[in-house]
């Protein structure tokens, strides 16, 4: 480590002493900032695999599509936009149906009175 000078140590030192502690602090300045760069790169590539396992452990791959084909991609206004086929097949001018599920058909199998309450109190 180098030596620390007062103020009053260094006013007394001829001109050639603090051209030569000038020059040392300049290659320990090169040093240091050698290191810190080499510190600096290693990081970035740690940074990087850090990010790149993290993508290959919590990514899309359980989100893979089976059938690629169905995805398209098309330009539309000069920009990339991607769809479904079942919506590019669709009728876009069809109109929205009123309810989601068809009603359940009612048939006439049940016997009259059977499910009613009166006819029950009556046979007590």
């Amino acid at each position: 480590m180098a030596m620390k000078f007062t103020e009053e140590q260094l006013n007394s030192f001829d001109k050639s002493m603090l051209i030569q502690l000038f020059l040392n602090q300049q290659e320990q300045l090169e040093k240091v900032s050698a290191d810190l760069h080499s510190l600096d790169t290693k990081m970035q590539a740690m940074m990087e695999q850090l990010i790149l396992a993290n993508k290959n452990r919590f990514g899309r791959s359980s989100e893979k599509m089976e059938d690629a084909q169905q995805l398209r991609f098309a330009e539309v206004d000069g920009t990339i936009v991607f769809f479904n086929e079942a919506e590019a097949v669709c009728d876009l001018e069809a109109p929205e149906p009123e309810t989601l599920e068809p009603a359940p058909e009612r048939t006439g199998t049940r016997d009259s009175g059977a499910g009613t309450g009166t006819q029950k109190k009556s046979n007590l």
